[in-house]
Parts: structure tokens; sequence; C-alpha cells
């Protein structure tokens, strides 16, 4: 026999070495154990188990410290998480390239601008698109058996059209700037 033949049938005995009833089941989620015990078969079979196996002789214990309660972060620091930070992003107006003083713009730093101002519209527009379908609670029922929109959905709406309002006026600033400069040539 070949050694590639001879592994694969040592692995496939090797599970009837202990029966399965002899393995103990583990503990039910919810109560972990606090031991491990290391043990080894008459065979050779090392089996990590947190209840001894019969037959087994146990080579080593390990004491395993309980999880800590509480939510993670104030387990670690004791002080409360920090609130995420909000969902909503940057409005395309406040978005500012600062200019280094004393140092003249140029076409490239002006082509940047148009760049970065065409990805901010493509934005906002990807956002007014995912924006069309209403959020849970904007839509309202109506006395005759339908549905109507809310008002918060319609002001959601305005205000994404005016992110790709504001988005389209910042492009034609940036475009306007750097056909400046190339003019200026």
């Amino acid at each position: 026999m070949t050694l590639p033949r001879l592994c694969i049938l040592a692995l496939a005995l090797l599970p009837a070495a202990v029966p399965a009833e002899d393995i103990p089941k583990p503990e039910p989620i919810g109560k972990p154990a606090t031991k491990v015990y290391r043990q080894v078969t008459p065979n050779g079979r090392v089996i990590y188990s947190d209840k001894p196996v019969k037959g087994a002789r146990v080579d080593e214990t390990l004491t395993i410290d309980p999880p800590p309660t509480g939510t993670p972060s104030a387990a670690v620091s004791g002080t409360p998480p920090s609130p995420p930070m909000g969902t909503l992003p940057t409005p395309v107006d406040r978005v500012t390239v600062i200019p280094v003083p004393g140092k003249p713009r140029t076409a490239d730093d002006a082509q940047a601008d148009v760049i970065r101002a065409e990805m901010l519209l493509e934005d906002a527009r990807k956002r007014m698109e995912a924006g069309a379908e209403p959020l849970p609670g904007e839509r309202i029922g109506t006395a005759s058996g339908g549905t109507r929109l809310s008002d918060d959905y319609h002001a959601r709406q305005k205000r994404l059209a005016e992110e790709v309002a504001v988005a389209e006026n910042v492009l034609k600033k940036s475009i306007a700037e750097r056909d400046a400069l190339k003019d200026g040539r």
C-alpha cells in the first residue's frame, strides 16, 4: 500500500478508537465551561473537553476565567460608550479646499477641484435616487383606507434635491475657475 492510502485508512479508523457515547457533550450555550481538560486516549489521541472522557488520561487541566459581564466597552474602560457619529453626509457646500498661502493656484489644482465637485455631484445624485423610497414611518394611512406620503418624506426629498442643486453649482463654479486659469496662461 502507498503512504497516502495508509494515511486515509488510519484516519478512517481513528474515530472508531473512542466510541461516540464516551465523548461527553459540551455544555449548552449560555453556561460557559470553567475548566477544560486536555486528555489522552489509550491510542494516543488528544481530546479537549469540559468533562472527563471514559478511559482517557487527564494530561492537563486548564482553568478559564468567566467572560466579563455587561457591554464590551463598559467592561474595558468602565465608561459608557460615546454615541455613534451622525449618519448625515457632510453638505456639499461645506467641503472646502484651503489654499496654501503664498502659492498661486495651478491648473492642476483647479482640475482636482473639478474632479472633486463631479464626485460630490455623483454622490448627491445617488443619495437622491436611493432616497426615493419612503422610509418606515413616512407613509401614512388615510381615512379612505389608502396611504399618502408624510411631510417628513417630502422634506427629505426637498433636502436631497437641494443637495444635488448645490453640488451642480459647485461643479459649475469649479469649471469656471479652471477655465479662467487656463485662459490666463
